[in-house]
């Protein structure tokens, strides 16, 4: 069992729906974390936190483009970061669905 993979299903008891189109061994931790800001619940993203540090989670929250506006909001207010410093906002999205 990797890193990632004792991380996830061993500490997260329902992070497996989370990775369902991947295979853990070769999922990243940007891609954990961006799957923690965008659909975990707190306990989640704390965990992720602590694993991977506040400095990795806010490169992550500012340069991932996957992101949900809503979230990002959000974390950026908890955060104290400029929103119009994420890639989110900063993307101008030719199709806005909502």
């Amino acid at each position: 069992m990797g890193k990632h993979e004792k991380f996830l299903f061993g500490l997260c008891k329902m992070r497996e729906e989370l990775f369902w189109d991947r295979n853990i061994d070769q999922t990243s931790s940007q891609i954990i974390i961006e799957r923690a800001i965008n659909f975990g619940d707190f306990d989640f993203i704390k965990e992720v936190q602590e694993q991977y540090g506040m400095e990795k989670f806010v490169h992550t929250l500012k340069n991932n483009r996957n992101l949900g506006k809503k979230v990002v909001n959000y974390w950026c207010l908890k955060l104290r970061i400029d929103r119009n410093d994420t890639q989110t906002f900063q993307n101008n999205r030719v199709w806005e669905p909502f």
